[in-house]
């Protein structure tokens, strides 16, 4: 089976038509390598998933789920305990594609939102703790830590395993019922936080390499393996992530139900 994606459709995409020739080939590789994840074992995800108990399958449901980081009420947190707060970086922050780019070609600390840093001031004025929590290499998230001015922050986290939590848990003396962790990925954030058995915050965000991905995914006739997760989720009528027919009805704060449940 073919990856489903050219370096052609990588500058329709992207909109890089005068980049030059070692920019698109970089995201080329990026959504490959993405693309190659999601298509790897697939049968197997598949039968796995329909067999999950509801009981496992309720992992990938968020406590939270909002638009962007940005939409999240972080006083209802605070009001409910909550004293610290690990974000994931990649395409909940910032495109994951344009952080690699930066990180890895330009060899530069990456660029991140001023809105982003002020969210992280306003936290930190709040008296929370703030940190970082990503599958990424160490340089970015080092880079990340110092734009944003975060406590702390963890790289090559490994998550969905809950090492990275267990350690900010050690470290800064929280109870389980005081750490939230914020990201876009169910199957690795929501999975990850929820096996620690601490609060889950989901945000829609995506960036825009993930357009590629989800293009050549299409083209081999492929649903992500999130996809598949939230299929079987909706089918159970456990959660859905979207509703066509009424705009903005799955999204809830801490302690709501999304409006489909009403």
């Amino acid at each position: 089976m073919g990856i489903g994606i050219k370096v052609e459709d990588v500058i329709n995409i992207l909109g890089l038509k005068n980049a030059k020739k070692e920019v698109v080939q970089f995201f080329f590789n990026v959504a490959k390598k993405k693309i190659d994840e999601e298509a790897e074992d697939r049968s197997n995800f598949e039968l796995e998933v329909s067999n999950y108990s509801d009981e496992e399958l309720a992992k990938y449901i968020p406590t939270v789920y909002q638009e962007d980081i940005y939409d999240i009420d972080y006083d209802k947190l605070k009001g409910n305990g909550i004293k610290l707060i690990s974000f994931d970086i990649d395409d909940t922050i910032s495109d994951s594609g344009k952080n690699k780019f930066e990180d890895y070609v330009l060899h530069k600390k990456i660029t991140l939102p001023k809105k982003a840093q002020d969210l992280f001031k306003k936290l930190k004025d709040m008296g929370i703790t703030v940190v970082l929590v990503t599958n990424a290499r160490n340089t970015m998230a080092e880079g990340a830590c110092e734009v944003l001015d975060a406590d702390d922050y963890i790289a090559r986290a490994k998550k969905p395993e809950v090492i990275a939590f267990e350690r900010l848990q050690k470290k800064y003396g929280v109870e389980k019922r005081e750490m939230a962790h914020i990201g876009n990925s169910m199957r690795q954030d929501i999975k990850g936080g929820n096996d620690f058995g601490i609060t889950t915050c989901l945000i829609r965000r995506a960036g825009f390499s993930m357009k590629i991905v989800k293009f050549g995914l299409k083209m081999m006739r492929l649903k992500t393996k999130g996809h598949i997760i939230r299929e079987e989720l909706k089918k159970r009528g456990m959660w859905r992530k979207h509703h066509k027919c009424e705009k903005g009805d799955q999204y809830y704060q801490l302690g709501e139900k999304p409006k489909y449940f009403s």
